[in-house]
């Protein structure tokens, strides 16, 4: 009988631990826990943590920074049943929390609800090295173009302390990126920018970061010049919607009445291509390729400009605008392109109402781009010469007869080319502000820079 006893309790012993080990609420895999990849905490830091468990639920998470044997709780919540999965945008201020300058370690524990460990739960842990920085690297302006034509450009060079990571120049909503080079002291910056009537403001602020984020902003003395704005009345034909403005249009958008097949196409594709010319252009390499002035395409005429102010009119009536963003340069039909100057090339393809487009790249941030071509005779990653053909004109795209569309961008977006092939402009405006960062090999003129910048228009 007590054999038959101890066999039982042994049993019930057994299924205990059958249920301890092997049901649900008892289940021992500690909740997943995320961290940032490990880097930079600057001055102000959010910091994305994830935490997971199923199926038993979060309980806590706790998150601690260590430095030097302190450490400071910097989060800690209590989550309610049902919780499996949360995301939690930590923000830190180490400077007002009392953490130095330096290496730290974040920690993270998260609890489950499970009632393994005697209803305590499991516990996921989660560790990520960290480097503690609020100072914002240190910056001296060198130069600057003081006096910018409205939709035209101009330059700075800067010098930083060696953890500057990344520079720009904002003009409005508008970003030019800034190119450096390693020096004794430090790194050299330079960034070509523009002021065009389209970017939402007028002043020019210089920014550079460091990999913690931390930033430092000068405005550069640059005074705007106004420069005449040239409005146009363009009347529409029922010829050029029907063999220019339709067959842009997809298939199931022919059937558009004229004024909306014409906003479809002067207003929601002009968008959409500008906004991929400014995405591939802005993929410009560091090294300057372009050598002295840009040069128009031989035996041309102007027949738009740059900022042009267009309003469009059907049957009378108002049915758009747009702001030309290149000039318009004639000759006769087909006639060969020649690229403006040394480049590589980093587009050829259709671009909607541009028709067949080639774009190149002469580094620094400064590319061209060549609209309507017939055809292209180059190929995409090909280095190509100043006066070296390129492409024929056309009409492809939305244009009403046989031109080249010609583009210089900066940073990707399109400003004034006519001052680009002005040799004297480039050499006091551009060149003798970047002439330290250039050198001898990619200065814009055989000719010495002129000591002017920044000189009164």
């Amino acid at each position: 009988m007590k054999r038959v006893w101890v066999t039982g309790a042994v049993i019930l012993v057994l299924l205990l631990a059958g249920v301890i080990l092997f049901a649900p609420p008892f289940e021992r895999t500690p909740p997943e826990v995320k961290l940032p990849p490990e880097g930079y905490i600057g001055a102000k830091a959010v910091l994305q943590i994830r935490a997971k468990d199923r199926p038993a639920g979060l309980k806590e998470v706790v998150v601690d920074l260590v430095q030097r044997g302190r450490r400071w709780t910097v989060y800690r919540k209590a989550f309610p049943r049902g919780i499996h999965e949360v995301e939690i945008p930590l923000e830190i201020e180490p400077k007002k929390l009392g953490v130095m300058e330096g290496r730290c370690v974040l920690e993270v524990r998260a609890t489950d609800r499970s009632l393994w460990r005697f209803g305590h739960g499991n516990v996921g842990m989660a560790e990520g090295k960290f480097v503690v920085d609020w100072t914002p690297p240190r910056v001296e302006l060198l130069g600057n173009t003081r006096y910018v034509y409205l939709n035209g450009a101009g330059a700075a060079l800067f010098h930083t302390t060696e953890d500057a990571f990344e520079a720009h120049v904002q003009v409005g909503e508008l970003l030019f990126r800034a190119y450096r080079k390693k020096d004794r002291r430090g790194f050299l910056w330079a960034v070509l920018f523009g002021v065009p009537q389209y970017a939402e403001g007028r002043e020019v602020r210089l920014t550079v970061k460091d990999r913690a984020g931390n930033a430092r902003t000068l405005l550069l003395p640059v005074h705007i010049v106004p420069r005449k704005v040239v409005r146009e009345r363009v009347s529409l034909s029922e010829g050029f919607l029907r063999e220019k403005v339709y067959p842009l249009l997809p298939p199931e958008r022919q059937d558009l009445p004229p004024e909306e097949a014409f906003r479809a196409v002067n207003e929601i594709m002009r968008k959409r291509d500008e906004a991929e010319i400014t995405r591939i252009a802005s993929s410009s390499g560091p090294n300057p390729l372009w050598q002295g002035a840009f040069s128009q395409m031989k035996n041309t005429k102007v027949t738009a400009t740059f900022g042009d102010q267009r309003t469009y009119f059907y049957g009378g009536k108002m049915v758009g605008r747009s702001v030309h963003l290149g000039c318009d340069l004639a000759s006769v039909a087909h006639a060969p392109v020649p690229a403006s100057n040394r480049g590589r090339v980093i587009y050829t393809g259709p671009m909607g109402i541009y028709g067949n487009v080639v774009i190149l790249d002469h580094g620094l941030g400064l590319a061209s781009l060549y609209a309507h071509l017939s055809r292209y005779t180059v190929k995409e990653g090909e280095e190509v010469q100043k006066g070296q053909v390129i492409g024929y004109t056309d009409t492809t795209g939305l244009a009403g007869g046989d031109h080249l569309h010609f583009a210089i961008l900066l940073s990707g977006h399109p400003v004034n080319p006519i001052e680009w092939w002005d040799g004297k402009w480039l050499r006091e405006r551009i060149v003798a502000v970047l002439s330290p960062f250039l050198g001898e090999g990619a200065k814009a003129s055989e000719e010495a820079p002129s000591k002017a910048e920044g000189i009164r228009p």
